[in-house]
């Protein structure tokens, strides 16, 4: 098929409604397979009228090694800003180095792999309490019993937030990656600022007050160092409060509802929690899922980029979803394979930029895994799944399902 017979046939991949049954992994193989990237027009969103569309796995790593070239300043997203404006740019996500560097260096030291380690017991116990409770009820939405409730209490304990205020984080994140979707979404998230920022900011008091070890208190005291500014703590706080959520929220959701369709998949994860190879399992369903789709970069100069002509402002909509199943990268990518040799997915993202919270990320879907199977849990479909629309979280919505323990035994000391 020549490359304008595939490009007939490619849905609009700036809209929603595409993703509306599934990521459309057909339509990415076809346009992996261009010699030159696919431009995608799109109406609203972008500086030049559309975005090209990064498929390949090596694409993606070369854009991300050169953030000179390709820029987070218009947004980490589609749609983007109109132009790098100052109220994102004590954001993390819409910095390039050398301010990205020196923010990142300010908490990195708190989700480094011995730091999350010493996470287990408490992580542990908060899955128990969340498995103790649906097993009980037996009939529950696993989306919005599990899939919700894990992330948001262990987001809120890494924060330091307080118990009575985890509802919060909850809303906060969906309403922000709602308007992250529509292009005037930037007023959106703008409109809630504020209430963001003074929740942050009595956090931040009650932390000067009194330190504890959480990762609110560490930002605060970079703030007392002058390590980072007071709108900077603000941005990086609301950040993992939104990202520590969603990718952990959606891998999880979609993970169980991969279990309970597939008879094979589900008998592969059986097979590799009883085998003790966790770490492999988790990332083959973080590769398979990809809950966060794609992000995006924008070209600060004109490029020739493999023999596709960038303009200045042009958008690159790098598809973490196809990258993962680029067949030059891994052996017959659209299958499920916990046994991979190796993974190297990009489920958090690539280069500087990748997710800050990928250790504890993995550490909370081991440690779900590891529990339902000692507990014995098993899960049942009980209805229709309901996807979302989105172009870029691999949304589901609901999840109807029973809960049951085949075999009770006693909750690990």
């Amino acid at each position: 098929m020549t490359t304008d017979a595939i490009t007939q046939e490619i849905p609009d991949l700036s809209a929603p409604e595409t993703f509306a049954s599934g990521v459309p992994h057909q339509v990415f193989d076809a346009v992996r397979q261009m010699p030159e990237l696919y431009w995608q027009p799109a109406k609203a969103g972008t500086l030049n009228g559309g975005f090209w569309c990064v498929t390949r796995h090596a694409d993606i790593i070369e854009i991300e090694r050169q953030p000179e070239i390709f820029s987070s300043q218009w947004g980490p997203f589609f749609p983007t800003l109109p132009a790098p404006m100052e109220q994102f740019s004590y954001n993390i996500m819409y910095n390039d180095p050398p301010v990205h560097s020196r923010l990142r260096r300010a908490a990195a030291r708190s989700f480094g792999p011995r730091v999350i380690a010493n996470f287990d017991t408490w992580v542990r116990e908060i899955v128990v309490e969340v498995l103790d409770d649906i097993t009980a009820r037996g009939e529950v939405n696993w989306v919005d019993d599990v899939a919700a409730v894990i992330p948001s209490r262990v987001i809120a304990r890494v924060l330091g937030v307080p118990p009575q205020d985890r509802q919060r984080i909850v809303d906060w994140t969906l309403t922000i990656f709602d308007a992250a979707e529509k292009p005037d979404g930037g007023a959106s998230m703008l409109a809630l600022t504020p209430e963001i920022e003074t929740y942050f900011e009595a956090l931040r008091q009650a932390k000067l007050r009194e330190p504890q070890d959480d990762f609110a208190t560490v930002l605060t005291q970079c703030v007392e160092r002058d390590e980072i500014s007071a709108l900077e703590y603000y941005r990086y706080v609301g950040l993992l409060m939104v990202a520590g959520f969603e990718t952990t929220h959606t891998v999880i959701a979609q993970a169980m509802r991969m279990i309970v369709e597939d008879p094979e998949i589900a008998a592969a994860t059986e097979r590799s929690v009883a085998a003790g190879e966790l770490d492999a399992l988790v990332d083959e369903f973080l590769r398979h899922i990809t809950p966060a789709m794609n992000m995006a970069r924008t070209a600060t100069q004109d490029v020739d980029f493999h023999g596709t002509q960038i303009r200045k402002g042009d958008l690159m909509q790098m598809f973490f979803t196809a990258a993962n199943r680029d067949p030059a990268k891994f052996t017959d990518p659209h299958r499920f394979d916990p046994s991979r040799a190796s993974n190297d997915h990009m489920a958090f993202g690539n280069g500087a930029h990748h997710c800050i919270g990928k250790n504890l990320a993995k550490l909370e879907l081991r440690i779900l895994f590891e529990e339902m199977q000692h507990r014995g849990v098993t899960v049942v479909l009980n209805g229709e799944p309901r996807r979302g629309w989105s172009t870029f979280i691999n949304k589901l919505l609901s999840l109807p399902v029973v809960v049951s323990r085949t075999e009770p035994r006693e909750a690990r000391s």
